[in-house]
């Protein structure tokens, strides 16, 4: 992209106890760094440092005004609609002069499809069994939400999906959350005749979700007769398609911010409308959190 309106890019990991899936993060944004050909500054919404406010103090620093902001979540649940806007309402107003630009979470995208697509297909060329096209199942699994619109998305992907390869069976589950569970969906669809079946995680990281989505593939592999192969794909890190996606989201933000075309938020510019103001909503960092996340601190999925 030759022409950035932006100095700077704030990415917006979601943090994780798992270091693996912080350097997995931070391996990414100069991924994402050396795609657009702009500096991208790393930062984390908990559980690692650097915060989101060290994040902006350090575009700041090296001279930016002008700061895009790009949550790196898969959904568009809480964080991005509450905590986020929070800490970006708190900091705009700390620092008049500039300007920080929100654009959308990552969602459902052409790029993002193809990559779950491969994923599968990866451990489908991998498979002993040489099962019929008939007699495969891709469970598409992600963390799970107490955002009932987020979770309807996972549906709304695994049903593109299977149009990309109309053939075998298509499955949801989460990790944790809500229904189906993956040893839930296992067993449905060995019932339905899948004699190969392969849990894609809709993940961008490794971490706790990821390896529990594992334990749970254990106990249900352990449970079921022998002649049922299962495996788990690569979640989505190191595919040239979440660089892809990601890049989407920040040409978004260099349209919007040509054309004038935002909504005004309470101390900075956003894609979507965000109602009200956010004083008395900042999301404090490393603490027990008493205000109700819905998850469990294991939400670096997102």
């Amino acid at each position: 992209m030759a022409h950035h309106p932006f100095d700077q890019l704030l990415l917006i990991g979601h943090g994780s106890p798992s270091s693996v899936g912080n350097n997995e993060y931070l391996a990414f944004t100069q991924s994402l760094a050396e795609h657009l050909g702009l500096p991208v500054q790393p930062c984390f919404l908990e559980l690692a440092e650097p915060s989101i406010e060290a994040g902006i103090e350090a575009c700041i620093s090296n001279g930016a005004q002008q700061i895009a902001v790009l949550p790196l979540f898969l959904g568009a649940a809480g964080h991005y609609k509450e905590h986020v806007p929070a800490v970006l309402s708190a900091m705009g107003e700390r620092h008049a002069g500039m300007t920080l630009a929100y654009g959308r979470s990552i969602g459902v995208q052409p790029a993002l499809l193809s990559a779950l697509h491969e994923r599968a297909s990866e451990m489908l060329a991998a498979s002993v069994l040489d099962a019929s096209p008939a007699a495969t199942a891709v469970i598409v699994t992600a963390r799970g939400s107490s955002d009932a619109q987020n979770n309807a998305e996972i549906f709304r992907l695994a049903r593109l999906l299977w149009e990309m390869q109309q053939q075998g069976l298509v499955e949801v589950a989460f990790q944790s959350v809500t229904w189906l569970t993956v040893e839930q969906a296992i067993e449905r669809c060995q019932r339905l005749g899948a004699s190969c079946i392969v849990v894609v995680p809709y993940l961008l990281f490794s971490g706790f979700v990821r390896s529990d989505i594992e334990r749970q593939v254990a106990v249900a592999r352990a449970s079921l007769n022998n002649a049922t192969e299962i495996l788990v794909a690569r979640h989505l890190f190191g595919h040239a398609g979440l660089v892809e996606a990601v890049a989407q989201r920040y040409a978004e933000l260099v349209d919007a911010q040509q054309h004038g075309q935002w909504h005004e938020a309470h101390h900075f510019l956003s894609l979507d409308a965000f109602a009200g103001d956010f004083h008395g909503h900042e999301h404090h960092h490393h603490h027990g959190h008493g205000h109700g996340h819905g998850h469990h601190h294991h939400d670096e999925a997102q």
